[in-house]
């Protein structure tokens, strides 16, 4: 009788076990369905640093760039249509995407639209960075986080993919002297 109980005991132990344990593995499992139902449709708006093959890094997303990608000009007036060969290093853009983003560094995700910022400002900006980059001659940046735009400058954190060293620049969008780090 004393082994029947404890054999009972045991099984009853370990189903309570293995019920805790399916648990979180289901809860995870609908949190991740959940996430990727919120991350639908997203935007991420930037700098193009680099332009490869199929795929372009805005920020610090590389985005693949399908045959069917929608690439239009916004002038803050309105958008006219564009095609993929107008993409080109500098430019102000904003990436319409379906998420959720692959979890590397530089995350990853495919473009649905491309919309590049033509307007004024956007121009002055996109040429201010372009002018960095060739002077620096840095074709493996990734911009960190959001550009600021303050006054007449422009400032953000990069890592130069080349080196893995991280810096601070900030460009004047007039005569696109810049300063690394402070210096």
């Amino acid at each position: 009788m004393k082994k029947r109980s404890l054999f009972l005991a045991s099984v009853m132990l370990l189903a309570a076990c293995s019920n805790e344990e399916a648990e979180p593995a289901e809860k995870e499992k609908a949190d991740k369905a959940e996430m990727a139902v919120e991350q639908k449709s997203m935007t991420e708006e930037g700098f193009i640093t680099q332009v490869s093959g199929e795929s372009i890094l805005v920020n610090n997303i590389y985005f693949s760039i399908p045959e069917d990608v929608k690439v239009q000009f916004n002038d803050g007036a309105e958008t006219t249509e564009g095609v993929i060969r107008d993409i080109r290093t500098g430019m102000k853009v904003s990436m319409d995407y379906e998420g959720p983003l692959a979890e590397s560094f530089p995350m990853q995700g495919e473009a649905e639209t491309i919309t590049i910022l033509s307007d004024e400002e956007s121009i002055k900006q996109s040429e201010a960075l372009e002018a960095f980059i060739n002077q620096e001659q840095l074709p493996r940046l990734i911009m960190m986080g959001q550009p600021i735009v303050r006054d007449n400058e422009i400032g953000f954190l990069f890592s130069n993919m080349e080196t893995g060293e991280m810096s601070e620049v900030r460009i004047d969008l007039d005569t696109h002297e810049y300063t690394i780090d402070g210096e």
